[in-house]
């Protein structure tokens, strides 16, 4: 299922290039497309890479876009992958008071770390990410939560007393650079469910595979890779898989839609998955058959029915003319 080395590497050139828009806004908590009404933090995510010993700053940019002034505070957790039991679920999950093996909370710094918003406007925070001499190479993660309410006026009603607190987190991916562990694999690919008959995909249900991913190194790695779809007959059809990173010691489950429109009948799927680091590839294939909906499931029985009937008939008809 596996292969390792430069193989299948320069049909995944390309794709490393067009992914690379996309690593940005994986593992989105705050959101980058909100509309007007809603409080807003920029860049969701954040990826560093850091000497020992050095510090880098990042500028966090918050908007009110509510109608009430806002107060906002901020404060630091660490962050792990989660254990999906589907790919619908969160791949990483906040740890609250909790550290982790790769803490990053204590190595954050922000000189101000509240603030108060008019509806309407926009503030910048810095954030340092500051890293000891003596620090290890390899992985750090956690978040900065930006926790906010609304300030209510003397005037306000008195059921309006209690404030709802909201919360968006910008979560950072650091790396210490040094010699870190880079070691991760393909550990399964196929349909969802890993049935081998599927319906004729549609808008609304679409052909649906898994790619589960395990990094067993020491810092994130960000897997990305082409699916070919191969029938008996007629042309293939690619799809890229874009990068999303996947956290040390952490398994990640995903899901790749293909709404084309397919023919019924037997077809291959070729995945070339980039490990994420060097030119390592993984490679996997699974066959399977589309089947026609129950509509053209339906119209097969009465073509069959009617193709009968004249069969039958046409046979009737031969015997009448003999006599």
């Amino acid at each position: 299922m596996k292969r390792n080395g430069i193989c299948g590497s320069r049909l995944l050139a390309f794709v490393a290039l067009f992914a690379s828009f996309f690593v940005a806004t994986n593992f989105a908590y705050a959101a980058d497309d909100v509309p007007t009404g809603a409080f807003i933090v920029r860049p969701a995510k954040v990826e560093l890479d850091i000497k020992p010993g050095e510090e880098q700053t990042t500028i966090l940019t918050l908007l009110n876009g509510t109608a009430l002034p806002l107060s906002v505070s901020t404060s630091y957790e660490d962050i792990a992958g989660n254990a999906q039991q589907s790919p619908n679920d969160e791949p990483v999950k906040l740890l609250g008071t909790t550290g982790s093996s790769y803490s990053l909370k204590d190595l954050f710094f922000a000189h101000d770390t509240s603030v108060d918003m008019l509806s309407g406007e926009e503030v910048q925070i810095p954030i340092t990410v500051k890293i000891p001499k003596d620090a290890e190479a390899g992985g750090r993660y956690g978040s900065v939560i930006l926790t906010f309410k609304p300030i209510l006026s003397p005037g306000s009603p008195q059921n309006a007393n209690v404030a709802i607190e909201s919360r968006l987190a910008t979560l950072f991916f650091v790396r210490i650079l040094g010699d870190a562990k880079e070691s991760g694999q393909l550990v399964k690919f196929g349909i969802f469910n890993d049935v081998k008959t599927v319906l004729k995909p549609t808008l609304a249900e679409p052909l649906r595979f898994q790619v589960t991913y395990e990094n067993t190194g020491t810092v994130h790695l960000n897997p990305y890779g082409l699916l070919t779809l191969s029938p008996l007959v007629g042309k293939p059809v690619s799809v890229v898989i874009d990068p999303q990173a996947v956290l040390p010691g952490a398994t990640r489950m995903r899901e790749v839609d293909i709404r084309d429109e397919f023919s019924v009948g037997y077809y291959r799927a070729h995945l070339n998955l980039n490990r994420g680091y060097g030119n390592n590839v993984d490679v996997a294939d699974v066959s399977f058959w589309i089947v026609p909906g129950t509509a053209g499931i339906i119209m097969t029985i009465v073509g069959l029915v009617l193709f009968a009937w004249l069969i039958r008939r046409s046979l009737s008809l031969s015997k009448h003319s003999v006599k």
